[in-house]
């Protein structure tokens, strides 16, 4: 579920906005027009100020879970869904480990660590949030682009690819975590 804002305030707007918003916090209770959640004593928050080059921007960044407010049924359904996911990330970075390996040592990689790499990444890409369709999509057409590298030989066109592939994983994790 996502409710993004994305306007222009005048400061006095964007004021009311924020003190709408804490006091909900205060209250215990977020609303949105899609849904409301419980807000926990304690909660992860991350807030950046900074000016540059004559502009200010301010990130304000708050996670907790919702599962509480969750059906028994459906917090089971996360839980399959996170463990799922758990297990298809650890089996597709043990075949990019072994493809990285492969590739430090100046060769091309074997055929059965591309197979479970490519297979681990297209469950995930099906499996993945909605959220995450942009980022999987440039994702997969860096593992395409990887694939007909090692098909057609091209050591430089390979590495490029793994590079990129790493930089879309890192990205990922930092952007959807």
């Amino acid at each position: 579920m996502d409710d993004k804002i994305e306007k222009e305030f005048n400061r006095d707007e964007f004021a009311d906005y924020l003190e709408t918003l804490a006091e909900h916090l205060r209250v215990g209770r977020l609303s949105t027009a899609q849904a409301e959640w419980s807000v926990p004593e304690e909660l992860g928050a991350k807030i950046k100020l900074k000016e540059k080059k004559g502009r200010i921007e301010l990130k304000i960044n708050c996670r907790w879970s919702t599962l509480k407010d969750y059906t028994e049924q459906d917090r089971e359904q996360v839980d399959i869904w996170h463990k799922s996911m758990k297990a298809v990330k650890k089996r597709m970075g043990s075949s990019f480990k072994e493809i990285t390996k492969s590739a430090a040592n100046g060769k091309f990689p074997e055929k059965k660590s591309i197979d479970d790499f490519v297979e681990t990444s297209g469950v995930f890409a099906e499996t993945a949030d909605s959220d995450w369709k942009d980022a999987m999509d440039e994702y997969m057409d860096h593992l395409d682009n990887f694939v007909r590298a090692v098909d057609e030989q091209q050591y430089e066109a390979m590495l490029h690819e793994i590079r990129d592939l790493e930089n879309r994983m890192k990205a990922c994790h930092k952007e959807f975590k």
